[in-house]
């Protein structure tokens, strides 16, 4: 079992050294909105030597932006940079599947490795109909229980949503890292 965080602006301040994460996912973009300290992270986990993925926090088109304009704008914070990235499906307003096939599609084409969906099983059971999630890659899911910090234990590892198991759980919303005040989310993968 390997454990990391997934970190944006809102961590900013955060040390990844000091985390004791052994991978870490930075947001890249929120809909077309560029996260501000996404280079300080990833200067930060490299000089750490942490495994750098990616996510997208993908946005409804009816909330302002299509998703070839966020797929735009996600991969002008990534410049060069390819290293894996996840779509994340959680957006209030909703999404069609389709959006979600797009963005796979548009990142795929720029040559960044799509790692699958992130999201919550009560989100994709209700907006996406329990759709199969295996065509996007794989699943990360976020499902708290106690929500206390602490790895509640591999027998309470989520089952599967969209016809797959959970190859990453992000587990709390509310883990600690050494010298920062805030709360971090913190995941585990098998």
């Amino acid at each position: 079992m390997r454990f990391g965080i997934d970190v944006s602006e809102h961590q900013d301040g955060l040390s990844l050294a000091a985390s004791g994460a052994s991978f870490v996912v930075l947001r890249t973009t929120d809909g077309t909105y560029r996260d501000h300290v996404f280079a300080s992270h990833l200067d930060d986990a490299r000089s750490a030597g942490i495994e750098v993925e990616t996510y997208h926090y993908l946005r409804s088109p009816s909330e302002g932006t299509s998703v070839g304009e966020q797929v735009e704008a996600s991969l002008a914070v990534l410049q060069d940079l390819r290293v894996p990235m996840w779509l994340d499906c959680e957006t209030p307003a909703g999404l069609a599947l389709d959006d979600v096939a797009r963005a796979h599609s548009l990142f795929t084409s720029a040559g960044v490795d799509v790692a699958g969906i992130y999201t919550s099983r009560r989100w994709w059971r209700w907006r996406m109909l329990g759709a199969d999630t295996r065509p996007f890659g794989k699943l990360w899911l976020a499902e708290y229980g106690a929500d206390d910090g602490s790895y509640p234990g591999d027998s309470a590892w989520p089952k599967a949503v969209g016809k797959q198991v959970p190859a990453m759980w992000q587990f709390t919303s509310r883990g600690r890292v050494p010298g920062y005040g805030g709360d971090v989310d913190v995941n585990a993968r098998r």
